[in-house]
């Protein structure tokens, strides 16, 4: 099988994709810088798949965009690009910080990429490229408004940076579009490890796990309850996107973006009250004064495209990834050691 890198592959996502690669037989270059990603689950991961099947490093995208990585392993097929900052917020009050990382790493990564004739390119992007949209369910072909966030910028910037080597005949892309990622691994060991997360049921089970108080800083929106709608997509379900848009780029040589969510919107604090019945437990919300900043009020997927040219569709339950994210914490209050 072929051997593939895969950046920001200690954190959340990355390191679920990782185990769905190794599972199908690749060799996976595991790249992160570990400011946010955690290098634990990796190498637990190496232990079970081989420490020849999972090569890990450690680098900054933003200095030289993995070459020293690539200079290190030359018969690699394609790239995964995970790493990026991913805080909303936080990119409202710091864009500079999210510009740096998220587009300068991304474009000196598809440099090092061309100088090492990797010509295969999948992209983590986001539903936030949509900004606010008026009728939900929001398919492919939606304009790209002015986004409510930088760091939805950032990931529309970068979609455009493939679509110009693309048509320059540097790189083929699969740009796909996540939704709102939520659960753990199956056998729950593998979660999002963040100590400081800013996902709304990542916060909410800790909550009810008391392992930390849940505070409500959502805006309030124009929306039945008030609190904003989004689409919870499971992480697994999401990572086998990747391994099904990798084989599509393969078998096509064409690039092309999809959506990647359930077709479902849920809204804040219906999650909460699932959350709280799920797991037994009236857990107490805090209303706080200071609000999340960047968001939009309603947004779910049509994810009809990848069902049609990826064979994909979600398969697991908002309740499967409470139980699975919950399993994760009560094993892993503090996160990852490393």
């Amino acid at each position: 099988m072929a051997k593939v890198l895969i950046t920001g592959a200690g954190g959340y996502i990355g390191v679920n994709t990782a185990k769905l690669f190794l599972e199908a037989g690749y060799t996976v270059v595991a790249l992160d810088n570990f400011s946010q990603g955690f290098k634990q689950p990796l190498e637990l991961l190496a232990q079970t798949y081989g420490q020849d099947k999972l090569l890990i490093y450690s680098e900054d995208l933003t200095v030289d965009g993995g070459a020293a990585t690539l200079d290190k392993e030359k018969d690699i097929d394609g790239i995964l690009h995970f790493a990026a900052l991913l805080d909303v917020g936080e990119s409202m009050h710091a864009p500079e910080k999210y510009f740096t990382n998220n587009v300068i790493g991304t474009q000196k990564l598809i440099h090092s990429a061309i100088k090492n004739n990797i010509g295969r390119f999948i992209f983590s992007s986001s539903c936030t490229v949509y900004g606010e949209v008026e009728n939900p369910p929001v398919d492919e072909t939606a304009p790209l408004q002015r986004h409510a966030s930088a760091y939805g910028a950032t990931k529309k910037i970068c979609e455009e940076l493939l679509q110009w080597y693309d048509q320059l005949g540097k790189m083929k892309y699969v740009s796909l579009r996540y939704f709102n990622v939520c659960g753990a691994s199956d056998d729950g060991m593998l979660g999002d490890a963040k100590r400081d997360t800013f996902g709304l049921m990542q916060n909410a089970i800790k909550g009810a796990l008391g392992q930390r108080p849940f505070d409500f800083n959502y805006q309030k929106v124009s929306t039945p309850d008030g609190s904003p709608v989004r689409d919870y997509i499971n992480v697994v379900d999401l990572a086998d996107a990747h391994v099904k848009a990798y084989e599509y780029l393969v078998k096509n040589n064409k690039s092309d973006v999809f959506n990647l969510g359930t077709g479902t919107g849920s809204s804040v604090l219906e999650v909460v009250n699932e959350i709280k019945r799920v797991m037994g437990v009236d857990f107490p919300v805090t209303d706080s004064a200071e609000r999340r900043i960047g968001e939009v009020a309603k947004i779910f997927a049509n994810y009809s495209k990848a069902k049609s040219l990826l064979g994909w569709e979600p398969k697991r339950s908002l309740e499967q990834s409470i139980k699975t994210l919950a399993q994760f914490y009560k094993d892993h209050p503090q996160g990852w050691d490393h």
